[in-house]
């Protein structure tokens, strides 16, 4: 007789769980920016962006195996519910690092270590989100995710400062706890991700072409979105905005990416819309941009970095839920790995092409004032190559979506 298949986790405590992961990893690995700028780290420009890159590379390396690694533990007899308790264990172990060692390069070897193993953490979650569900109550469960990991990103930047005023350790400690408290709601998720039925679910031909335009925009989102934040903090400072303020006001875009999750998950009018693609592309771009060029606009530039910085939050909830929705529906149980692989890659792309304008600089190629300049035309050739690649290969080489 054939064992049982899974059937799908409740919804809340895998939400739960989301949640405050969520929290930590943001923390970890986004808003760890404005921890580094300060003391007693005070990384440079350069510095920022490498450990950005760190950061990329290392989790797109845990994205892409995160199936390979998920197979071997199971044939070992790991059930997947375990894998994600071992996971926050090592997490939680790992922010303690600089604790123990009080140097720049603590920070370095913490997220060389830490960003792969969210790397094979995130595809699992989004496999406890999806499996066992299809249609609308696919839709409904992927939006409440969307905003659930979104929403817990804003307290992750805005708790910066007050932790900052302890020490620069409060903010790891804080890390660590929250993996831990993670871990109770563990306990009411299945010893196994719900089962994809991937060979009986058919899905309109257009999405196998909708998901292979999005993939490649989203990456593009994310390189766009990691060139952007190690550089931020010093942006805003140039702006006469620190600590606290600084904080909230760089959580303007994380506040219009939940909006843009909420209205994404309550209108279902987008599914098979090229719109999705061609909105989103140029938000993300367009915000990027803005932000770059307002320095030059004196008095108005707070309030034009306050717009760009939410219709680039927007861009970004578009691009995203579109790419993860359809991985889901065409790529069923394989989707999630290759869309948190597609994160890993623009966020070694992004802090790349500021390496590389930090370069020119240095070499005295370009002068100061003309790197953000030179970083927006940049990004934006990658980005038009990339939607121009994405469209002219938007169709499988054979006639199955």
């Amino acid at each position: 007789m054939a064992a049982e298949r899974p059937s799908a986790s409740p919804l809340v405590p895998v939400l739960g769980f989301t949640g405050l992961s969520s929290f930590a990893a943001g923390t970890a690995t986004l808003s760890i920016f404005f921890v580094t700028e300060k003391p007693p780290y005070s990384f440079t420009a350069v510095q920022q962006y490498a450990l950005a890159l760190v950061v990329g590379v290392t989790y797109t390396l845990g994205a892409l195996g995160a199936g390979r690694v998920r197979r071997a533990c199971s044939s070992r007899g790991v059930p997947a519910r375990a894998f994600l308790a071992l996971l926050s264990l090592a997490l939680a172990a790992l922010a303690c690092l600089p604790l123990a060692l009080r140097t720049d390069a603590a920070v370095f070897v913490l997220l060389g270590v830490y960003a792969p193993l969210t790397g094979l953490f995130w595809p699992l979650v989004e496999g406890y989100v999806s499996g066992g569900r299809r249609g609308a109550e696919l839709r409904s469960a992927m939006g409440r995710f969307n905003v659930t990991w979104s929403v817990t990103l804003l307290p992750s930047f805005l708790c910066i400062p007050p932790l900052l005023r302890q020490s620069a350790g409060a903010v790891f400690a804080a890390v660590a706890l929250t993996h831990l408290v993670s871990l109770a709601f563990l306990f009411a998720l299945g010893r196994e991700p719900g089962a994809h039925e991937d060979e009986a679910h058919a899905v309109p031909p257009r999405y196998g072409e909708l998901l292979r335009v999005h993939r490649v925009l989203h990456a593009m989102s994310y390189l766009v979105m990691y060139a952007l934040s190690p550089f931020l903090p010093a942006l805003l400072a140039r702006l006469g905005l620190e600590g606290g303020a600084a904080s909230l006001f760089a959580a303007l875009w994380l506040a219009a990416r939940v909006l843009g999750f909420l209205l994404l998950e309550r209108w279902h009018g987008w599914h098979g819309r090229w719109s999705v693609a061609v909105v989103g592309a140029l938000l993300v771009l367009g915000g990027f941009g803005a932000v770059l060029l307002a320095p030059g606009l004196g008095a108005h530039a707070l309030i034009v970095v306050a717009a760009a910085l939410c219709l680039f939050g927007f861009g970004l909830a578009a691009l995203y839920t579109a790419a993860l929705y359809y991985a889901f529906e065409v790529g069923g149980s394989d989707g999630g790995a290759a869309h948190e692989a597609l994160v890993g890659l623009g966020y070694s792309i992004g802090p790349s092409c500021g390496l590389a304008v930090c370069a020119l600089e240095r070499a005295g190629t370009i002068q100061a004032e003309q790197r953000d300049g030179v970083l927006l035309a940049g990004i934006t050739v990658l980005c038009c190559l990339g939607a121009l690649y994405a469209w002219r290969h938007r169709r499988a080489p054979s006639a199955a979506a």
